[in-house]
């Protein structure tokens, strides 16, 4: 495929797509297909129309939550950064340089900014390293400028608590505009002016550890976390901005673990 030539079609598809996503995903989906002349994304083709094949899918469901629930600009560079930049452009290069290489080369990349945190959560192995250890901006950027050489387009922070370095994950997210960036994060640190930076920089999305209702998040996170952790993610669904949860089984919570993330859904407006 013509890397360059597919990520315009697409671009302009995307205006055709917004107008009536349910109606017209399943002809984007035939255009991919004639793009796709060499076969380089058919696994990914595949995955995807088996998704959209059935309505009744969650995946699908997801995928059309994202006209409702989310930031029209938010959405417009998810689909710039995570389907044109991370897969169409990124995918075919990626393969190119495993075989030139002969080694892998990651679809994605996860670093730790810090092992600094602002909870002590039982059986956390962050804990261990204590919070003296982080990575510099210019190196975190470095990894990137790199990445991206490679076809890489897509960053996930872990730790510690990534956003103790929210102004420089907010530096980064800004200066590699063409990137989708996420984070494993405990969300006590999301709050109003945070959220209205990821509204302004469009390319960052967080994933919020929780471990159940108030008394399993409580048990493992320290007292008070659950009520932090919804009220940022009311702050985010208030603002249209996407996140996604983070959740760890234990013998604790296996039986709540399902049902606050069922309920989270609800509250969130989505069918």
């Amino acid at each position: 495929m013509n890397s360059q030539i597919s990520s315009i079609a697409l671009k302009l598809a995307y205006s055709y797509l917004d107008s009536d996503p349910e109606k017209n995903i399943p002809k984007l989906m035939r255009w991919v297909d004639r793009l796709d002349k060499k076969n380089e994304m058919k696994g990914q083709r595949e995955a995807v129309r088996k998704v959209i094949g059935d309505k009744d899918n969650n995946w699908y469901k997801l995928i059309l939550s994202m006209w409702d629930d989310v930031d029209p600009g938010v959405r417009k560079a998810f689909f710039k950064n995570f389907i044109v930049n991370a897969s169409v452009i990124g995918w075919p290069k990626q393969e190119k340089l495993r075989a030139e290489k002969n080694c892998n080369i990651p679809w994605a990349i996860l670093m730790d900014p810090t092992s600094a945190c602002n909870l002590k959560c039982t059986g956390c192995w962050a804990a261990e390293y204590g919070n003296r250890l982080s990575m510099s901006y210019e190196t975190l950027d470095s990894i990137i400028r790199q990445g991206k050489a490679m076809g890489v387009f897509f960053y996930l922070y872990s730790g510690g608590e990534p956003l103790i370095r929210k102004k420089d994950i907010l530096r980064l997210c800004e200066k590699h505009n063409d990137c989708t960036f996420a984070a494993f994060t405990n969300g006590t640190l999301i709050d109003e002016a945070f959220a209205d930076e990821m509204l302004r920089v469009k390319n960052f999305f967080p994933a919020i550890s929780i471990e159940g209702f108030e008394a399993e998040t409580d048990s493992r996170r320290g007292q008070g976390t659950y009520q932090a952790v919804v009220r940022a993610m009311e702050i985010l669904k208030r603002k249209k901005l996407a996140f996604g949860t983070s959740c760890c089984y234990t013998s604790h919570n296996v039986d709540s673990i399902g049902k606050v993330c069922l309920v989270l859904h609800l509250h969130s407006g989505r069918g």
